[in-house]
């Protein structure tokens, strides 16, 4: 017997412990000076008494582990630190779990719960999907590859038999993987892909939930025999404690074809977590009812006693007297949680809003067949308690599940329907395709009338060629696409499916000017005909025309339809100040001959709208345009090229009689406002009941205002 001697270092780890020891090397407890972390150092001892080739083949497992692995950063793996090779031994760092593998949990924690037992299906699943969107299938997990930690988390780990992508290359007469737990396809050597760790995901989850193997046997043969030919029992038949909804679940992960199974791991995760999301709905039944039910069963066991039964079964044998009481027991006990249930149902009934990612499907609650609006349920009363659920769809796997409802409650459900995989016959190319359109949920067939699913779809293997695609939506014209997908190549289809349209004319629509509007944007009109083009369905429009109330029709057009509208729109008003510079232009409104005036002009009732204003001032022509505001009156001014400017006047007291350039400004006192031509300008104020006056130069400005401000004392 060979004793190994436990290092003291290796590389710059100080051992610290033993932690476990294997057929090819030992396993030890570290700590990383440098940072002050412990770590597990996995080692392989390269002074087995092995052939050189076997030995070669686990150094390179060894280092696999190290590349595979290292590259991955997740929660729910278990991180390498480190790796190299002292003195003829090869080790791993590796991240330093306090817990217990799962092999363990299983042996020894048999009341688990349910709940329980789905959380760390949950964190397996998370990590195992995130190795393989980094391209690295697992090929050996199994329970004591899986490590719980103190806190109740699961951890991957050993990726020693790992790889990158998917290969047709096996070695004969070798099998990498834990029998039990492989998929058939690792024991025939055929092609593997990341679709064989979810069987043996399978397989682990299967014996989580039922403390029992998948595939049990005696001995290897009857063990590989089984999995390449025998369906285990399924899981709520082992443990009676396991919602059947899970038995489909198993199965399918455990189905020898791997076409038949998971696409990818996050598809198995959804599941899993539907049915932890109904357990948690299960909860939300309020202390209240359930007290009523408990108070029910107390009555129904008061009454027995009083009827005093005991005396009349006395003389029934003992196995009729345990079969009256169960029935009996039973139907009290179920016509009282029926009478509870109506009872919460009158006061306060449930609500359900279900919508769906594929329009049409067949939906029935507890057997029966509900109304579907396109892709959306709505049922404003049911009942409260368990509600069993299924959808049906052609082309789409079956979804199921249990709902549970309180009283008053509104549950809201999203549900993704799934494609079911396509049957591609030996021989025919696989090609995978993903398609969307805008809008989604367009029916796709082929021109050959196969129909394909409904959009969007996502990494859908389907048999390599070229097809002619065909896209069908309601109110929508339809498309078609020629494609061609290649043997194991990823192709994607985008179409923009174009709506139907109608028409809708505004020849009969007060005043001329209208035109049609939706959402803020103005529609394309047709110039030949007058018309306006709309999409199909039900729409919202807005008749608007400058200067009048705008009027919103909902119309329902169809395809190539013409509606006509004869609104008469209301008017609005306001008033407009026009002035010129100079003053003293004649004004014009609206391109009429006929002048409204001289500047400045008010018009008091005006439509309000844009107007043109033209403006005549010794000959020189100019316009301008202005909105006239509704209810309110709007000032505008039409400048000339000699414009004036403007002097205003302000005293402390108001009332100074005003001078410009020696010239008295007859009727004009402060404060006041008066126009004036450009240059400078000598100003004298002066006020009646002062002796002394105010005398300055100042400049006045085209178009500009100079002020001139004095106190008199």
């Amino acid at each position: 017997m060979t004793v190994e001697i436990k290092p003291e270092r290796l590389g710059r780890f100080k051992i610290l412990g033993v932690l476990g020891q294997g057929a090819m090397g030992i396993v030890y407890k570290a700590i990383d000076e440098k940072i002050d972390r412990l770590v597990a150092i996995k080692t392989l001892q390269s002074g087995q008494d092995l052939p050189e080739d076997k030995l070669a083949e686990y150094k390179e497992r060894f280092v696999h582990e190290a590349q595979y692995a290292g590259k991955l950063s997740h929660p729910n793996i278990v991180t390498i630190y480190d790796v190299g090779e002292e003195e003829h031994v090869s080790y791993i760092a590796m991240e330093y779990v306090d817990g217990r593998t799962l092999e363990q949990v299983i042996e020894n924690d048999s009341d688990m719960s349910v709940r329980r037992m789905i959380e760390i299906m949950t964190e397996i699943c998370d990590g195992m999907a995130f190795a393989h969107k980094h391209g690295v299938i697992h090929r050996d997990i199994k329970p004591s590859n899986i490590i719980i930690t103190q806190n109740g988390h699961a951890k991957i780990m050993d990726f020693g038999i790992a790889k990158v992508g998917s290969t047709s290359k096996t070695v004969v007469g070798t099998i990498l993987g834990t029998p039990g737990y492989m998929s058939p396809e690792q024991i025939s050597g055929k092609v593997i892909d990341m679709r064989a760790d979810i069987f043996s995901l399978g397989a682990v989850f299967y014996e989580l939930l039922t403390q029992r193997k998948a595939f049990p046997g005696s001995n290897l043969t009857e063990v590989l025999y089984r999995v390449m030919n025998e369906n285990p029992t399924p899981v709520s038949v082992v443990n009676p404690l396991v919602p059947p909804v899970f038995d489909n679940i198993i199965m399918r992960a455990l189905r020898r074809n791997p076409d038949e199974r998971y696409r990818t791991v996050d598809f198995l995760a959804e599941d899993v977590k539907r049915i932890q999301l109904t357990l948690t709905m299960t909860d939300s039944m309020p202390d209240s009812e359930t007290t009523q039910i408990t108070s029910r069963t107390t009555d129904w066991r008061q009454w027995w006693h009083r009827i005093r039964a005991d005396k009349w079964l006395f003389g029934l044998g003992a196995y009729s007297v345990l079969t009256t009481l169960l029935v009996i027991l039973l139907l009290v006990t179920g016509e009282q949680r029926r009478r509870i249930a109506a009872s919460l149902t009158a006061q306060r009934p449930a609500s359900l809003y279900m919508s769906l990612n594929i329009p049409n499907a067949d939906i029935k609650i507890d057997g029966r067949a509900v109304r579907v609006d396109r892709n959306v349920v709505k049922l404003d009363s049911i009942d409260v308690g368990e509600h069993r659920i299924l959808v049906q769809s052609q082309n789409y796997e079956n979804y199921e599940t249990a709902l549970v409802f309180a009283a008053g409650e509104a549950k809201h459900v999203d549900v993704k329907m799934r494609l079911s995989p396509v049957e591609i016959k030996d021989g025919v190319d696989t090609a995978f395709v993903s398609i969307l359109t805008t809008p989604p949920m367009s029916r796709i067939e082929t021109s050959g009338g196969r129909f394909i699913g409904y959009t969007p779809i996502e990494n859908y293997a389907f048999p390599a060629g070229n097809y002619t695609l065909i896209f069908n939506l309601e109110d929508y014209f339809t498309a078609k696409r020629n494609v061609v997908w290649r043997k194991n190549r990823l192709s994607q289809v985008e179409v923009y499916l174009e709506k139907l349209r109608g028409f809708v004319s505004l020849a009969g629509v007060q005043p001329p000017t209208a035109e049609l509007y939706q959402n803020g944007r103005r529609l394309q009109k047709n110039w030949k005909t007058g018309n306006y083009s709309v999409e199909v369905g039900e729409q919202e429009l807005q008749i608007i025309a400058d200067g009048y109330e705008s009027a919103t029709k909902n119309l329902k057009l169809k395809y190539n339809e013409t509606i006509s509208l004869n609104d008469s729109l209301t008017p609005t008003f306001g008033t407009l100040l026009i002035k010129s510079n100079p003053s003293g232009a004649e004004i014009f409104l609206d391109g009429s001959d006929s002048a409204v005036g001289i500047a400045p002009i008010r018009i008091g009732k005006i439509l309000a709208s844009t107007h043109r204003i033209d403006g005549i001032y010794k000959r020189e022509k100019r316009y301008k345009y202005v909105k006239v505001v509704k209810q309110d009156t709007t000032e505008m001014t039409v400048v000339f090229s000699r414009p004036n400017g403007y002097l205003e006047f302000n005293t402390t007291p108001p009332g100074a009689n005003i001078y410009i350039d020696r010239v008295l400004r007859r009727g004009e006192s402060t404060p006041s406002t008066i126009e004036i031509a450009p240059g400078f300008r000598l100003i004298r104020l002066q006020h009646p009941q002062f002796k002394k006056f105010y005398e300055i130069t100042v400049r006045v400005r085209p178009e500009g205002t100079t002020k001139v401000e004095y106190e008199f004392k």
